[in-house]
């Protein structure tokens, strides 16, 4: 999920309303604070809540794709990685890649000319999403 995208807004404004507004109803129920202490101490508290919920979501719901066991993140310059050919690549420009022991869809590498056959190493040079690029060149 993506920060101050609109599915980001839709998990933090609740959350907002639910606390300020349980925060409002509460100390006017139990304190005989001002109406400014309420509102001040209702935005504190959503401040604070907020900070948990976004501190949370970005923990739980990382923007990066992980490629493999132990790797937190997957960047576009990574190091050329191999994969074994498992099925496709006949007549067509894809098929599916074995990675680290993990089933990937793949593509061939538009300025590849090679033939991709199953059980052939390739090496993996970018990726489009979830779908990798695979060459028979390195790099």
């Amino acid at each position: 999920m993506k920060r101050y995208s609109f599915t980001w807004w839709l998990v933090i404004l609740p959350t907002s309303v639910t606390v300020g507004g349980t925060t409002i109803l509460l100390a006017s129920s139990f304190t005989d604070w001002s109406v400014m202490a309420r509102v001040a101490v209702a935005v504190g508290l959503t401040f604070l809540a907020d900070l948990a919920i976004a501190a949370s979501m970005e923990a739980i719901a990382p923007t990066r794709v992980s490629i493999g066991p132990g790797e937190k993140h997957l960047d576009s310059d990574l190091v050329p990685e191999k994969a074994t050919i498992m099925s496709g690549f006949g007549s067509i420009a894809h098929g599916q890649v074995s990675v680290r022991g993990e089933t990937w869809r793949a593509i061939r590498a538009p300025d590849d000319t090679g033939t991709l056959t199953a059980g052939m190493s390739v090496n993996v040079v970018d990726r489009d999403g979830l779908t990798l690029v695979v060459s028979t060149r390195s790099g």
